[in-house]
């Protein structure tokens, strides 16, 4: 114990980081929902790392082709590939739902209203870079995608923007602008978060809704001395997050590439890209959109007319989440007490979900009044009127909910988990990690990249799993 505080303390004093201004958390913050925004982080890490590395092998002017020599040539080069388009897809998800979070906590109100209007554009950009790297691999679904880009540009009359975008209509001009593009808008999510992170720490972190009284400004004060310290429990808790995060990242797709799974993995999910678009196999293949883009399709087969379909679908929702703020501007954190932006959140999250499976389902059908009807509106309606029931019987029992939580303090008796306990998993798992990885070595790292990367990111979740042993064991 005595060698790793000697340890810690010398690594601390190599980088100064006792005396980095980073806030301290208490303990309850050492929970999953509370970090949403670090794994949304640690996916663009991992993205920036694989990014940079798939750049050594990419050719623009042979788009397809040296994407498939990445995946079939390169040693570990289709775990690479593979990882980071499941790092975009973690990185959205985590994103999508850090936003829900803080926006059913009203973690927008003052003193964070600029910091949400930073995280709306940081989520615009995230879907937008994904567009344009998932249309860098030049097979069938990039090639429509393109397409749909073209046609979403000119129903808006911005059809001078199609050079800027897409290049002047050679296969060497588009890649080549997609590429830089994809470069530039990834740099401007790194400054955007950048500016993000210093926003969380300056206006201090959000505390429970009831530790609050569930008013706003709701303020952790980072000169509070009875928090613990930033250094070492953030930073151990912030490193088993990152290795838990890179583990699923690289863990799914490579159970995906097995050759015993992937044949029947569909294209909508496949950690490899499509048939060439010259290839006979194109012509079978729909005009999915990454899954993530499948509410925005079905938007668009509604039967308003493509230029209304683009607005209601990508221009309408980005203006009211960047306004939310200006929208809700009382003092009230408690979700009831916030029945509009509940209903907002709930009928936003219902359609999203109901568009995607439709979209999945159907797609490039165009909808039928009725059925854009029928789908759409009992939701609406639904939810509407449970909110404002809720509602109204919230606000008959709030004063005594809020007042006389506190005399309902009831002992828990939920099981937990020993730190001899904790201490022995850490070690177990650490030494499993080890092995796995050693055992890997033994694997062709071109022909057994998926078994590789399994065993990879099996090992990384151990070891996340270890991380966190340790950090219960020494700072819960």
């Amino acid at each position: 114990m005595g060698e790793r505080r000697d340890f810690t303390d010398w690594f601390a004093e190599l980088l100064h980081l006792k005396d980095v201004p980073f806030m301290g958390v208490p303990n309850y913050m050492f929970s999953i929902e509370y970090w949403l925004g670090g794994i949304s982080a640690s996916a663009l890490a991992w993205q920036v790392l694989t990014g940079l590395l798939l750049l050594f092998y990419y050719e623009p002017s042979n788009a397809y082709n040296s994407t498939m020599s990445i995946i079939h040539n390169v040693p570990f080069g289709s775990i690479i590939l593979s990882s980071h388009l499941y790092g975009a897809y973690i990185m959205i998800f985590a994103v999508y739902m850090h936003g829900l979070y803080v926006m059913l906590k009203g973690g927008y109100k003052k003193p964070r209203g600029f910091q949400w209007v930073l995280g709306v554009l940081m989520f615009v950009l995230t879907l937008g870079v994904a567009f344009i790297g998932y249309s860098l691999t030049g097979d069938v679904l990039a090639t429509d995608a393109v397409d749909v880009g073209r046609g979403l540009l000119t129903a808006l009359g911005l059809q001078s923007l199609i050079p800027i975008v897409f290049g002047n209509g050679t296969e060497l001009d588009l890649f080549s602008r997609l590429l830089a593009w994809h470069i530039t808008i990834a740099a401007a999510i790194i400054l955007l978060f950048l500016l993000h992170f210093y926003l969380a720490e300056e206006n201090g972190l959000m505390p429970r809704l009831k530790d609050a009284g569930y008013k706003a400004p709701a303020v952790i004060n980072k000169n509070n001395n009875d928090l613990p310290p930033w250094w070492p429990r953030n930073f151990i808790y912030m490193v088993a997050l990152v290795f838990m995060t890179w583990g699923i990242i690289i863990l799914i797709p490579s159970i995906l590439a097995l050759p015993s799974v992937y044949p029947s993995i569909p294209i909508l999910f496949s950690p490899h890209p499509g048939p060439s678009p010259t290839s006979p196999q194109a012509a079978a293949v729909p005009a999915y959109p990454p899954w993530f883009f499948l509410f925005i399709y079905k938007m668009l087969d509604m039967p308003f007319g493509l230029k209304i379909d683009e607005v209601l679908s990508m221009i309408v929702p980005v203006i009211i989440l960047l306004i939310i703020p200006a929208l809700d501007r009382n003092d009230k954190l408690h979700p009831l007490d916030r029945p509009g932006i509940l209903a907002l959140a709930l009928i936003g999250l219902t359609w999203l979900i109901e568009l995607s499976v439709w979209s999945a389902i159907q797609p490039g059908v165009p909808v039928n009044p009725s059925w854009a009807t029928l789908v759409m509106l009992p939701p609406l309606v639904i939810i509407i009127a449970g909110i404002y029931v809720a509602h109204r019987s919230w606000v008959s029992v709030r004063d005594k909910a809020l007042n006389g939580g506190k005399a309902e303090s009831a002992k828990s008796t939920s099981w937990v988990l020993s730190k001899p306990a904790a201490s022995i998993i850490g070690y177990v798992t650490a030494i499993l990690a080890i092995i796995i990885i050693a055992l890997s070595l033994a694997l062709n790292p071109i022909s057994d990249g998926p078994f590789i990367g399994v065993s990879w990111g099996a090992a990384l979740l151990l070891l996340s799993a270890s991380i966190f042993s340790y950090f219960y064991t020494n700072y819960i």
